[in-house]
């Protein structure tokens, strides 16, 4: 993303800000010709709007704008208390502190960020409450993984609070959940950490470390993440802290159990995160547990049937067609078969588990016995598993197709042709 020119999406979501209140120049709005677009203290309007489009600006337009009456740090404190009410696992891992909205309400917010903030809060109520949510978890993690270290505390909180400003840029249309995508269309979703990163890191409040932080918010400890693929010692314990904050928000946003549901995702993938974090969500998981906070299973236990039957289905095809799929990979870059080298191993952890669990060994009907049993603890075990096979599932061709986008259209199309392959599509042989 070149910063001197305006992004369309970035500038449609400000003119959305603008009609709830002003949004005006906070300083003056020049092109890089000198050409004075918009005065100091000037209104946003759709004219205004035309004319930035035009031109390339001297200095990033994020940093020339105010949002009035926008996002102050007081309005994290209401929404914080909300989700720690709602989700007994965040209060928990928080302690059990109920003063600890507090804190994010006491982080200082520069004047660019602020109206960055806002502009993206006013996307929506529900992406104030995520990015909150994982702000508060961020700093709970950071609490406890990283002593006394306050400053990593507050960054991780403000790490959190910004990580998907990146979305603001990308074309709604692809943002959609109702929306599925082509497989070419993936590679705009996985630019939103980088185009936050170089949102954040020259901006006044953010910086290198934090933009850092934001560009992490996908890397996973084994090197499945996005979108650098980072492993080992290149995924420091800071950015896996803001990594686990999102993925953990995101299962609790999922209505799923939240003791169960943790519980067993961390026991499928345990290399996404190192053993020092897993266990704090553990412990955690443990303590909400025993504070009685189980989560309300709301669908009928017979639904979960043809997910289970699905996911083994497809872990079954996986099985027959792997002999394919190595000589297709034949066609591909180095990068894209160690990458598909990995999804290879995520698929076999996934396997083994879910034998393990009885859940593909013995047919429907032992799946049924299994979730009709009196015994709520293993139904909840039992749900757990299933939703999360499949969501695992999901998220392996999400993120296989996302990392495949940044390699190259030959390698985005032989992946899309693998993921049809398991689904049932007939394989075609390597071109000779």
């Amino acid at each position: 993303m070149d910063s001197a020119t305006v992004n369309p999406h970035y500038l449609d979501h400000v003119m959305v800000s603008a009609g709830r209140g002003a949004v005006e120049a906070s300083e003056d709005i020049v092109s890089g010709s000198g050409q004075k677009l918009l005065a100091k203290g000037a209104k946003l309007d759709e004219a205004t709007r035309e004319r930035l489009l035009q031109h390339k600006l001297a200095k990033p337009l994020e940093d020339c704008l105010l949002v009035e009456g926008g996002l102050a740090s007081d309005r994290f404190g209401p929404v914080a208390a909300a989700l720690l009410d709602d989700y007994p696992l965040l209060l928990a891992l928080c302690g059990g502190e109920p003063a600890v909205p507090l804190a994010l309400t006491r982080l200082r917010l520069s004047a660019p960020l602020q109206s960055l903030l806002s502009v993206y809060a006013d996307c929506g109520a529900d992406r104030l409450r995520h990015a909150v949510g994982v702000a508060l978890m961020a700093r709970a993690l950071a609490r406890r993984l990283l002593g006394g270290d306050i400053e990593a505390q507050r960054r991780l909180a403000l790490a959190g609070l910004v990580h998907d400003v990146g979305d603001l840029y990308i074309d709604p249309i692809y943002l959609r959940s109702d929306t599925p995508l082509q497989a070419e269309q993936w590679k705009h979703i996985v630019t939103h950490p980088l185009v936050g990163q170089r949102v954040l890191h020259r901006m006044d409040g953010a910086g290198p470390a934090l933009a850092e932080l934001v560009l992490s918010h996908h890397e996973r400890l084994d090197g499945f993440g996005y979108p650098r693929g980072l492993a080992g010692e290149q995924f420091g314990i800071e950015a896996q802290v803001l990594a686990a904050a999102e993925w953990l928000m995101g299962l609790l946003e999922s209505g799923s159990s939240i003791v169960a549901h943790a519980s067993v995702a961390t026991r499928l993938i345990p290399g996404e995160f190192g053993p020092a974090l897993l266990e704090t969500l553990r412990a955690a998981g443990r303590a909400s547990d025993a504070s009685g906070h189980l989560a309300d299973e709301h669908r009928s236990l017979e639904a979960a049937l043809p997910q289970a039957l699905r996911v083994s289905e497809l872990l079954q095809r996986f099985r027959e067609i792997r002999p394919q799929l190595r000589e297709r990979l034949s066609e591909g870059s180095s990068e894209l078969r160690s990458m598909l080298a990995l999804c290879g191993q995520r698929i076999d952890q996934l396997q083994q588990s879910f034998s393990s669990a009885g859940l593909d060994l013995h047919g429907p009907e032992h799946v049924l016995r299994l979730l009709a049993r009196s015994d709520p603890e293993v139904q909840q075990e039992v749900l757990a598993l299933v939703r999360e096979f499949a969501w695992r599932l999901r998220e392996l061709e999400r993120a296989s197709l996302m990392r495949a986008g940044l390699m190259g259209p030959e390698d985005l199309t032989l992946v899309q042709a693998l993921i049809e392959a398991v689904r049932g599509a007939a394989l075609q042989p390597a071109e000779t």
